[in-house]
């Protein structure tokens, strides 16, 4: 008889079905999605979580979530009281906090204590990244200078194993006569329209590297521009968020990926790049310099004057397609779906009999 799995997530993205695609292999998947439009739709969800639950959880071997928040305390409760194994996947917003952008699960009081009880109950925790485990913070000073789960939920005793994020590398790809813009550099993120997600995801340096390099162009992805409110220089294209699939030829067309989050639980879009050819400019934040490795540029410190600098390392390299095959073939090495699913399936087979 096939086992079944719960799996309970924020959002279906091409990185939730990654996972579902890896679980499908074992169970049947059955999925919540647990998306908030507004605080007043939390207990509404709520209600239909349980519902589901009742429904399911006496058939189901494991409940798998992706993240932690509001979505999972409901299933780790349910997961306790009729003894089922749960998972949690941390991602990145819940396991930092960073008041002077008001981000992270745990800049938020109420969050904060469900996210820590959360990971208190559950039977085992996956971070995709080190970092979001217990990490020290340098890139800026105005806030914490730790981050990861462990700092924030003190005496925690559940077991977690690192689970690295993986990807279909044969999905993203470059070939050698790639048609690319000379000094042009990428950058995408969702929900830009706000101010504190531009500083969290780093488009507010992004668009001041532009101001300094009229010369060289830069692309946008994640918002209309009419919807960001803020003056954009005239080297700056500024696109909507756009099918997955349609990303890989955007990639190739680009010289340079730019990561310069203050915080990244491992950088998605950062790898994607990568396996496209892209050499990557990033921060030293977060999961991105382990990503990067010696195949990019990092700016140490959030500051112009430093990013300037690396931007000109950047330019003037002289060995650069050497550069973006060795920035594939790492990703290809270290983040396959296969390494991934290698890595899942032996923290299950410890939990589900």
């Amino acid at each position: 008889m096939e086992k079944t799995a719960l799996y309970f997530c924020h959002s279906i993205t091409s990185f939730t079905k990654i996972d579902t695609l890896i679980l499908g292999k074992k169970f049947n998947v059955l999925t919540f999605e647990f998306r908030i439009k507004g605080a007043m739709s939390v207990p509404f969800l709520w209600i239909k979580q349980k519902i589901f639950l009742f429904q399911n959880i006496q058939k189901s071997s494991l409940v798998f979530c992706m993240f932690a928040g509001y979505h999972t305390i409901i299933p780790v409760i349910f997961a306790k009281i009729f003894n089922k194994p749960c998972i949690i996947v941390v991602g990145g917003i819940d396991a930092v906090s960073f008041p002077s952008v008001n981000y992270g699960n745990f800049n938020k009081f109420i969050l904060a204590k469900i996210t820590a009880l959360s990971f208190r109950w559950c039977s085992h925790i996956a971070p995709i990244s080190n970092y979001l485990v217990d990490s020290e913070y340098t890139y800026q000073d105005n806030d914490c200078k730790r981050q990861g789960f462990l700092f924030h939920v003190k005496h925690l005793k559940t077991p977690y194993t690192t689970v690295f994020n993986g990807f279909e590398t044969n999905q993203w790809y470059f070939e050698n006569n790639s048609n690319r813009i000379k000094n042009s550099f990428l950058s995408i993120a969702a929900n830009l329209d706000n101010d504190s997600r531009r500083k969290i995801k780093g488009i507010d340096m992004v668009l001041e590297a532009a101001k300094v390099f009229p010369q060289y162009s830069f692309t946008i992805i994640g918002s209309a521009k009419d919807q960001l409110n803020i003056e954009v220089p005239q080297n700056v294209k500024v696109l909507p968020f756009m099918p997955h699939q349609e990303l890989r030829e955007i990639y190739t067309k680009h010289d340079y990926y730019l990561q310069l989050s203050m915080s990244e639980g491992f950088g998605n879009t950062l790898a994607e790049a990568m396996l496209c050819g892209c050499i990557p400019i990033g921060a030293n934040a977060g999961a991105i310099p382990f990503i990067i490795n010696k195949n990019g540029f990092i700016l140490k410190r959030k500051d112009i004057n430093e990013l300037k600098s690396v931007f000109l390392q950047a330019v003037d390299y002289n060995r650069k397609e050497e550069m973006r095959t060795n920035a594939r073939q790492s990703i290809i090495d270290n983040f396959s779906i296969e390494n991934r699913s290698e890595a899942l399936y032996k923290i299950i087979n410890t939990l589900v009999k």
